[in-house]
């Protein structure tokens, strides 16, 4: 058993559902807990009603805080349901609050996840699966590879671990991580370097092809301007291949 624990980023919609279960899959393979979080973002919930006379002022001072505890029991009721839906017997959940992208990343840090798991935003549009996202937010400061699972993603392929390797630093970090998954799914490990042709178009050819089960590629990690902070390839297949995609950061540590 792996203490090293697996955590999915869970809010109870539909693109977080899909992602616990993967995040059950990856951590029933692992033999490793599974931990769903759930940040209640206090600056996210809906405006109170205006001070106004007619408001009595004991209960204006206390609106906020059982707005907030309201928020904290739903988000508990919300969780609790999902996790006893999962297939998986080593199974927790979390309720935390604050920005969620940086919750998150404290908890990966505290319990030094293995791996962190996230759907993506889909009422943000297909335009934000990783760039301005929590999803990219956690994929460039997370302390472990970060599995996106794409809207569309097929969850049961048969097939092979599939890392993109340019021959880069990024791409042989993606290596030694797509390497160790492989050997702990007991999966083969398909390893493509495109020479010719259009990177991403080829990758997904070849998962598709191969019914890989997950993507593996190296991302650059925070670069100086926002638009450095994933490549085409890491974007492109999150959006075009079709099942989850993990994505390893220069900041997050090595296999073990």
């Amino acid at each position: 058993m792996s203490r090293d624990p697996v955590l999915c980023a869970f809010d109870a919609s539909e693109p977080s559902l899909l992602a616990a279960r993967v995040a059950a899959w990856l951590a029933g393979a692992l033999r490793a807990p599974l931990e769903l979080v759930y940040v209640v973002d206090y600056d996210d919930l809906p405006a109170l009603p205006p001070r106004g006379a007619g408001i009595d002022p004991l209960v204006r001072d206390a609106l906020p805080e059982i707005q907030e505890q309201v928020a904290q029991d739903a988000a508990r009721a919300e969780l609790q349901a999902a996790l006893s839906t999962l297939p998986h017997g080593n199974v927790a959940g979390s309720v935390l609050t604050g920005w969620p992208a940086a919750a998150i990343r404290r908890r990966a840090v505290d319990c030094n996840a293995a791996f962190l798991v996230s759907g993506t935003a889909a009422r943000q549009g297909l335009q934000r699966l990783l760039h301005g996202s929590v999803s990219g937010e956690l994929a460039a400061d997370a302390p472990c590879p970060v599995v996106i699972v794409p809207p569309d993603a097929a969850l049961d392929e048969p097939g092979p671990v599939l890392v993109g390797d340019d021959g880069s630093e990024h791409g042989r970090r993606a290596v030694r991580h797509g390497e160790a998954l492989a050997a702990r799914l007991d999966r083969d490990l398909m390893r493509m370097n495109v020479e010719r042709g259009d990177r991403v178009e080829e990758l997904v050819r070849a998962a598709r092809a191969r019914e890989a089960c997950i993507a593996v590629v190296g991302t650059r990690g925070r670069g100086p301007l926002r638009g450095q902070l994933f490549g085409s390839v890491s974007t492109g297949l999150v959006r075009t291949v079709g099942r989850p995609v993990m994505l390893v950061s220069e900041r997050a540590r090595a296999p073990t």
